[in-house]
This record gives C-alpha cells, structure tokens and sequence, in this order.
C-alpha cells in the first residue's frame, strides 16, 4: 500500500472518531451547547465546589489542630480532610464523565482517600493495619499505572525522532 493512501486512511478514520456524536457528553461540549446544565448537574457542581472548600478548610484545621484546638479528639480531625477529598474527587468524576479506563483509576484514588480517612477513625490494631495496608495498595497500584503509562508515552514520542 502506498503511504500517501494509508495517510489518507488514516486522516478520513481520525476525522470519524473525532465527531462529536461518537463520544459521550462531557463537561467542555456540554458548555459548548445552548442547552442550560439540568438541575442534577448544577446540584452535582455545587455539591463538588462545597465539598472542595470543606476538605480544604477541614486540612487548615488539621495542620493548626494540634497547637491550638488541643481539645478536639486528633482522629476525625485527621480523618476529614481526606474522606472529603474523596468524595469531592467522584463528585468531580461523575462531572467530567471520563472514559471507563480513566473512571476506574479515579475509583481507585477516590477509595484509597475515603479507605483512609475511614482508616483515621478505627482504633489502632488489626482491622485498621489490614485497612492501612489496604490503602497503600490502592497509591501503589494508581501511580504504578500512571508511571507506566508515561514510560509508555515518552517511549512512543521517543521512537516517533
């Protein structure tokens, strides 16, 4: 086969994938349409928004929590910050609609996050360990992958010079 038919093969099949009517609404061709967001989506946005000024007011508390709030009880300061994160993460999930690849990875950090603050509230000993080790599989297995997948980008920009 020639290389300027396969090249034109190619350019006619990127230009098929490329439509719009293939791929999923996302948020970007969302707002790129005259349709008003649904009411779901607005409340789904602004649970997100609400949920990320928490988790980060609810860090700030953390880190100032041991010099001046000594009253409060350490574990659900600790642990609040991080379930929020979580929750906002799928929030923002379910916002972006990724593809299934990329939803399952975000799955993986959004359980990692809540699995951890869940782990903040349990008493030390065995089921918290089980729980901690849990969580640390979670982080390994998601930058594992995301490593790889950049190893695998640089390695096909690499071949391409």
């Amino acid at each position: 086969m020639k290389e300027g038919r396969g090249h034109s093969t190619y350019l006619r099949m990127n230009n098929l994938l490329n439509r719009s009517a293939l791929r999923p609404p996302s948020l970007s061709s969302r707002e790129a349409t005259t349709q008003p967001p649904s009411l779901v989506h607005k409340l789904l946005y602004l649970f997100t928004w609400v949920v990320v000024v928490l988790a980060l007011v609810a860090g700030v508390a953390l880190l100032t929590s041991d010099v001046f709030f000594t009253i409060l009880p350490h574990a659900p300061v600790s642990a609040a910050p991080l379930l929020l994160t979580g929750a906002a993460y799928l929030g923002f999930q379910v916002l972006l609609r990724p593809k299934p690849l990329d939803l399952f990875k975000a799955l993986i950090v959004s359980s990692a996050f809540i699995l951890w603050g869940v782990d903040q509230l349990f008493p030390l000993g065995r089921v918290a360990t089980t729980l901690g080790d849990v969580v640390i599989t979670l982080y390994v297995i998601e930058l594992g992958w995301v490593m790889i997948d950049r190893l695998k980008q640089r390695n096909h920009i690499d071949k391409k010079h």
